[in-house]
């Protein structure tokens, strides 16, 4: 699963899911729009595991609720 989320004309914030050598990743990073027109990962961003989403959506809601 991929989403997209455009924070400007030239920039996104990709979620997605993977695996990497048997474990479920999830990663949030920001991509940017080349002199290409292709959109290309910066090392902005942060990956863990699956098993830790739960633990994160939870801190997400805390600071969402500030």
């Amino acid at each position: 699963m991929k989403i997209e989320i455009e924070r400007s004309e030239t920039e996104r914030l990709i979620i997605e899911s993977s695996e990497y050598k048997g474990h479920d990743l999830v990663s949030l990073r920001i991509y940017f729009l080349s002199k290409e027109n292709d959109w290309l990962p910066t090392k902005k961003g942060v990956t863990f595991r699956r098993d830790q989403l739960d633990e994160v959506l939870k801190a997400l809601e805390g600071i969402k609720n500030e």
